[in-house]
């Protein structure tokens, strides 16, 4: 009887931990919203949106659920060895702010609120700062480009305007579609610091009609599910 007593005591009271769950769920919301702020891509991962901000308070929660007790913690060790994560984080920035939501919730529930807060603000800060900087706009990762035309020389058909969009480009590859008359073509690029996918689509629409069916790629880890 007594071991289970200790193994359920807990020294925080009631207001430490609603508490704790107002800051962890605080602080993860205002990380999430950062997320979605200097998100990169066509659209933000909704559900990753979702998990930053829930798993803070379930962080907490394992924290001071466990507190300081040995046993338990052993205990959860070993039930988080069975679980299996069948999506793969491929986006490191992803990762590091799930990392940091993590994080919120651990200082949140170890009842080190000045941590969380001042941890918080400081690495939206810093993400704040490289994304007013350019570091996460569309145009700082490559695009798969693919069009149809009847030129060899397929970039002198498209508008001046339009080339100034793209900071970077190369040939990945060209297909005769049919005996010379019509080609396909296929490029990286990269898109100018403020220049939108959309921007580039539609200029290469206006190509005086020698560019057609032009499709625009993003990278897999700016697609949302």
């Amino acid at each position: 009887m007594n071991v289970t007593t200790n193994l359920l005591q807990t020294d925080l009271s009631l207001s430490q931990v609603i508490l704790s769950f107002l800051v962890a769920f605080g602080l993860a919301f205002l990380w999430a919203t950062i997320y979605r702020k200097t998100h990169s891509g066509l659209a933000y991962m909704r559900s990753f949106y979702l998990t930053l901000i829930v798993i803070s308070p379930a962080v907490a929660m394992v924290m001071m659920a466990i507190g300081s007790n040995v046993a338990l913690s052993l205990g959860l060790v070993g039930a988080l060895s069975i679980i299996r994560f069948r999506n793969v984080i491929k986006d490191t920035r992803d990762m590091l702010f799930l990392f940091v939501s993590v994080s919120i919730g651990l200082a949140a529930g170890a009842d080190v609120w000045d941590i969380a807060v001042a941890g918080t603000i400081v690495m939206s800060v810093i993400v704040l700062v490289f994304w007013k900087l350019g570091h996460s706009a569309p145009g700082s990762a490559d695009y798969i480009l693919i069009f149809r035309s009847d030129q060899k020389e397929p970039w002198n058909a498209v508008p001046q305007e339009t080339q100034q969009l793209v900071s970077w480009k190369q040939l990945r590859g060209a297909t005769d579609l049919d005996s010379g008359t019509d080609f396909e073509y296929t490029y990286s690029v990269r898109l100018a610091p403020k220049a939108s996918p959309e921007s580039v689509l539609s200029g290469l629409a206006n190509g005086n009609g020698h560019i057609r069916q032009v499709q625009l790629i993003a990278p897999e880890n700016h697609l949302a599910i």
